[in-house]
């Protein structure tokens, strides 16, 4: 059978797309497809820029104005007939004789040409200009501090995604194991029934065994499933993409005191600064909506040029040209109240703001302290649970040997095997989520990047 070359060329690439598809993920992998791709991060980058060009536009309130304008135009004014008094001659006393005629004008053409420059500065709005200036930095600053609180928010979410997927993979082998031991279990017991050590009714409850772990290994694997989905969402992919990630993850660092982590939340936390931007950009809005109670003074210049001939317009400088010169001086004495209420809603704002920031303060402090004292909860949970593990597997074997020998029963097996599969599952739940509990804490300290940056 012979290939063309755009056979193989095609089926190269289908190779090549597969191996990719197929390609294992590492958490770092993970993160930086997410940085690409979440929708989350591309909103928060966008709402950076526009918040750094209105932070050039707010310059527009110092800078001068200059505008400049061409006219043409064409008056065309049809013919019309109109009632003059023209006089006649003079009377006997001297007076001029008047006599009303009626005057016909033909149709005229006038045409208008005209150039105009004209030049506007702000001088004084008291202190607007300035405080304009700073309001849009400081939302520029907010909107970066924004951008990377949502960086940490969405490597934290794909940290957790990819954990949990790890933790429900890991139970699943779990489940797996617990189906092999029903099944070794129904095979020893269905051989010690046909020589007569055992009832039948052993075999009868070795099969519900066997069928129940396999409805909670098919539950499992649905986790599985879920917990797959949920990962590629974070990273921007579809939910059914195929996806295989890499098994081996250790955090393997120590936790500072608490005190130092509280202080280094309320010093990097991107989520603090941001509010914190927030109250300055609100104390702007103040000094903002105050500045209309003081006049306005600007300067103005013009020059324009016009004619009725077009080329009139564009030589003889010296000609046909008007200049002016001023300042003005612009104060609002009433509009309905507007201003002053302007002026109250931006301190009222101000102090939602400021009391927004001293609760987030709060809550900060209290997730910092729940999460360090869950970290270390957890990390006692994992060293009892792993001493239960190496009992339970103890008990099990002896359990195993006693049902062999007859001195046990076919409960006492099942209790046995139920309590290992559980100290299996139980400490694979509490290692990766000590796992997930430190991604936790590190988005809430501000430092999720750095720290993932280690592994």
């Amino acid at each position: 059978m012979k290939l063309s070359w755009k056979t193989i060329v095609l089926l190269c690439a289908l190779l090549t797309t597969a191996g990719w598809s197929q390609q294992k993920l590492t958490l770092k992998d993970c993160i930086r497809i997410a940085l690409k791709q979440n929708i989350n991060i591309i909103t928060s980058e966008n709402l950076a820029e526009i918040a750094d060009n209105n932070y050039l536009s707010s310059y527009s309130n110092i800078l001068p104005s200059v505008s400049t304008s061409f006219d043409a135009s064409r008056r065309t004014i049809g013919p019309r007939e109109s009632i003059e008094f023209q006089p006649v001659g003079i009377d006997s006393a001297g007076n001029t004789i008047v006599q009303r005629v009626s005057v016909l004008q033909d149709k005229a053409n006038l045409n208008s040409h005209s150039f105009s420059l004209s030049v506007s500065q702000n001088i004084f709005d008291g202190g607007g200009w300035w405080n304009r200036i700073r309001r849009g930095k400081a939302s520029k600053n907010a909107a970066f501090h924004g951008m990377n609180a949502q960086i940490n928010q969405t490597i934290t979410t794909v940290a957790q995604n990819y954990l949990d997927l790890l933790k429900q993979e890991k139970i699943l082998e779990v489940n797996q194991l617990a189906v092999q031991r029903s099944q070794d279990n129904l095979d020893k017991t269905q051989k010690m029934f046909e020589i007569g050590s055992v009832a039948k009714v052993d075999v009868y409850r070795a099969r519900v065994n066997l069928g129940n772990d396999r409805i909670s290994q098919i539950s499992q694997r649905n986790a599985v499933h879920q917990a797959r989905q949920r990962l590629n969402i974070s990273l921007g992919k579809d939910p059914n993409e195929p996806l295989e990630i890499e098994k081996n993850v250790q955090f393997n660092f120590e936790l500072p005191e608490l005190a130092t982590m509280l202080e280094q939340a309320t010093a990097d936390q991107p989520e603090l600064m941001r509010q914190q931007m927030d109250v300055r950009t609100g104390e702007l809005d103040v000094a903002i909506s105050r500045s209309v109670f003081v006049p306005r003074v600007s300067g103005f210049f013009s020059y324009n040029r016009s004619n009725s001939e077009f080329e009139k317009i564009y030589n003889n400088f010296d000609r046909n040209w008007t200049t002016a010169v001023g300042v003005s001086v612009d104060f609002n004495l009433f509009n309905g109240f507007q201003d002053m209420v302007n002026y109250q809603n931006a301190k009222i704002d101000l102090k939602n703001k400021r009391l927004a920031l001293e609760d987030y303060k709060r809550t900060l402090k209290s997730d910092v302290s729940t999460l360090y004292q869950r970290y270390r909860d957890l990390q006692e949970i994992v060293e009892i649970n792993q001493q239960n593990l190496e009992a339970a597997r103890e008990e099990y074997r002896l359990a195993e040997e006693r049902y062999r020998l007859g001195s046990g029963t076919s409960l006492d097996l099942r209790e046995a095997q139920v309590n290992l599969t559980d100290a299996e599952r139980i400490l694979v739940s509490a290692e990766y989520d000590q796992l997930i509990a430190y991604t936790q804490l590190q988005e809430a300290l501000g430092s999720v990047q750095s720290a993932l940056e280690r592994l």
